[in-house]
């Protein structure tokens, strides 16, 4: 049975546990925006003691924009994980894998990461390096797409050509939005989404969270869960 254990960090931040096999992607980050939440320095004191965010085996960034990377807090990973491999699309870290192609492949045993360029959302941004990636363990496929341009093109090609995804991990307007929806029903087709980039209560002073959860029961066919809390964990177990 193939398995995926996804723990929340903070906005996007997420640690993947294919049974042993374990993955940051954009996990650190310390910008504090109005109306979302970061990794606090006393959230970042209890990830390096909780299991599920213990000894990481690589560590991945979509993008360098501060409320998705932190270059100080991932060095200090790096220092007390030093055989984690460092995959981002930005020149920070002597050995690390660097992102710069249409697409690119990393492997690790038992799991392969396809990357694709993908345009970041909001013109302001379009020529910011930024990557989404289908990570396949054991038969199990997951979609991350970091903030790519809702219902972008180039992500329905990479979808079509890809097969077929298990579990997809999207930003909130991928659900709140109607063309965003359908886009995820026609192209994605998950068995199950995790809605991220979501504030933790005490930040959200525009209303995305409740907007997410009324919004969660009109993606038909889709086992959808909010990713609204640190170190809230969602599994998902492929026969």
């Amino acid at each position: 049975m193939s398995c995926c254990k996804v723990t929340l960090s903070a906005n996007a931040g997420i640690a993947l546990d294919f049974g042993g096999l374990r993955l940051w992607a954009d996990a650190l980050h310390d910008e504090k925006v109005p109306g979302f939440s970061t990794v606090t320095p006393s959230l970042w004191t209890a990830m390096r003691s909780h299991p599920a965010f213990a000894a990481p085996d690589l560590l991945f960034f979509t993008h360098c924009h501060p409320d998705h990377f932190s270059q100080w807090m991932t060095r200090e990973a790096l220092d007390l994980w030093p055989q984690a491999k460092i995959v981002l699309p930005e020149d920070r870290f002597p050995g690390q894998a660097l992102l710069s192609g249409r697409r690119e492949r990393v492997r690790l045993p038992e799991l392969t990461l396809d990357f694709i360029r993908l345009t970041h959302e909001g013109p302001r941004y379009a020529d910011k390096p930024h990557y989404g990636c289908i990570l396949e363990s054991r038969g199990l496929r997951v979609l991350i797409t970091g903030d790519c341009r809702l219902c972008a093109p180039e992500l329905a090609e990479f979808l079509a050509e890809d097969g077929p995804i298990d579990l997809a991990i999207l930003d909130f307007p991928w659900l709140t939005l109607p063309r965003g929806r359908r886009f995820v029903q026609e192209h994605i087709r998950p068995k199950m989404l995790l809605v991220c980039h979501l504030p933790f209560s005490g930040d959200d002073i525009y209303g995305y969270r409740a907007a997410a959860l009324k919004s969660a029961p009109l993606l038909e066919g889709v086992d959808v869960r909010l990713l609204s809390e640190p170190f809230q964990q969602e599994t998902l177990e492929d026969a």
